[in-house]
């Protein structure tokens, strides 16, 4: 009695040892992956399954449980007593056949949230994550999209990505606008790739007001534009649900819809004389040498007719430059070996630009000097007149300094362009631009623009290689600046790229 006692008093905790005792023997059991492969084996085996799913000519057995679980969509189909389907053991989806291709790795994803995933299945993956509203799944394929666009636009899926998110806007709008921007600052490598055709009647009309298209200069816009309208045409030709005696009347709206946009004045006399013998000029060639000749009236110098056209609707686009890469309005700076350089080093260009877009006989050429700051810029100590010392003074920014040279410089706009190149998927492209209007005197002509880059994005690059930094290497940083006047008969208001 005594020993069974002693036995009892000596196994009695206090609450403080027994709770201590208790949370000390507490372990975590994951079995997780083992659960997730029981529920794997039911998709892959059909087992218990308790519906069908007929896509297209494909049955597909099924748990109600799980397509519920995963999909608002499914729940309210199956579970609710309003819908047929409530009561159906096989049902039947209408889906898109692209979205019919992908309809077994969507169903499987249900079960198991694992998927491979690629250029050309994540849009019809997109579209039945929206569809059924698996929100998980279109989170996972935007996210695919935003770190895949460049290989998207060299590969021909970018603009049917970007047609199908302005659907959604703003649902995806970083996306959206992400697609946007390498759109418009990248045109020439999109207007290379197979779905270039693809792109719809009312964004390539809106695509065309932009300001900020960048393109090697307005001839070549041109010309990747009656590429599109004869590939369109073959598309028109061959398309069963327009009349044939209409196809031909579609066609000249387009070309009138779309030439109406191209900036004729921004080409040089001997441009515009070539344009006549391209092909496109077969099919309307009163109404696109009718718009060369607006052309022609600017570099001649006709005022009047410039002023009527300029009062016109979208008649001051006509006269507006815009952001062009060729020797005449743009220079480049490289900057080889990134992580070897020193703080505050700096780049210097020399470019001559010419005063007016028009070719004149007494226009003088404009010296700019351009200065790169890509490790920050440092100010050292000075003394002012009055003998105070002002102390040495280091500002963290990538900088851009522009500043005119020419000393008869009277008021004067110009445009002020940065753009800079970045990499995404071993693809180089312009990945970030910085665009200022600026009037340049006499008084003025210094042009500070900084923060061209995160500061900390370049510090870090050895950590985390920067997106702007390209090469073999991944350590060079590239930049072109652009310089453009922007005359009297310019407009800087330019429509919104948004679809609405």
């Amino acid at each position: 009695m005594y020993n069974s006692l002693e036995i009892k008093m000596s196994t009695k905790l206090e609450p403080e040892e027994q709770n201590s005792q208790d949370s000390n023997s507490v372990q975590v059991m994951n079995n997780s992956n083992s659960v997730l492969e029981k529920i794997a084996n039911l998709y892959a085996e059909q087992l218990m399954s308790d519906i069908i799913l007929v896509v297209g000519e494909e049955q597909y057995p099924a748990h109600r449980v799980i397509l519920c679980a995963s999909s608002d969509v499914f729940q309210v189909m199956l579970m609710n007593p309003e819908w047929n389907e409530c009561r159906k053991r096989v049902i039947e989806l209408v889906e898109e056949p692209c979205c019919e291709a992908v309809f077994p790795q969507f169903l499987k994803y249900l079960y198991v949230g694992k998927m491979n995933i690629s250029l050309s299945t994540v849009m019809p993956m997109l579209v039945l994550g929206h569809k059924y509203n698996v929100k998980d799944l279109v989170e996972l394929c935007v996210d695919y999209m935003m770190k895949h666009i460049a290989k998207a636009a060299t590969q021909g899926f970018l603009i049917s990505w970007l047609q199908y998110t302005i659907a959604f806007t703003p649902q995806h709008i970083e996306l959206t606008e992400a697609l946007k921007r390498f759109l418009k600052w990248n045109l020439e490598m999109v207007s290379e790739a197979r779905d270039f055709v693809e792109m719809d009647e009312a964004v390539m009309v809106l695509l065309l007001q932009q300001n900020d298209l960048v393109v090697s200069s307005e001839y070549q816009l041109f010309s990747i534009l009656q590429n599109w309208l004869l590939r369109r045409k073959d598309l028109i030709d061959n398309d069963e649900n327009i009349p044939g005696n209409e196809k031909q009347e579609h066609f000249i709206n387009l070309i009138e819809q779309t030439v109406f946009h191209i900036r004729f004045p921004m080409m040089t006399p001997r441009e515009l004389a070539h344009l006549l013998i391209f092909p496109i000029l077969e099919h309307h060639k009163e109404f696109i040498v009718q718009r060369l000749a607006i052309g022609m009236s600017y570099q001649s110098g006709q005022e009047e007719r410039v002023m009527e056209i300029r009062n016109s609707p979208e008649g001051c686009l006509q006269f507006t430059p815009r952001l062009y890469l060729n020797d005449t309005w743009s220079v480049g700076i490289e900057v080889q070996n990134f992580n070897r350089l020193d703080n505050y080093v700096y780049y210097v260009k020399c470019f001559f630009s010419q005063g007016h877009i028009a070719e004149t006989e007494d226009d003088q050429p404009i010296t700019w000097e351009i200065e790169f700051y890509p490790k920050g810029v440092k100010y050292g100590r000075a003394k002012m007149v009055w003998g105070e010392d002002v102390p040495e003074v280091s500002l963290n920014t990538v900088r851009l300094r522009v500043t005119c040279r020419y000393p008869q410089i009277e008021e004067q706009r110009f445009k002020i362009a940065a753009l800079i190149t970045g990499v995404q998927n071993k693809v180089n492209h312009i990945l970030t631009l910085h665009e200022r209007t600026e009037y340049f005197s006499r008084e003025h002509r210094i042009l500070n623009m900084d923060n061209l880059i995160p500061y900390d994005e370049l510090a870090l690059s050895s950590i985390n290689l920067s997106p702007h930094l390209v090469g073999p290497k991944r350590n060079d940083l590239l930049l072109q600046v652009i310089i453009a006047p922007m005359g009297p008969y310019t407009c800087r208001e330019a429509p919104p790229f948004d679809f609405k």
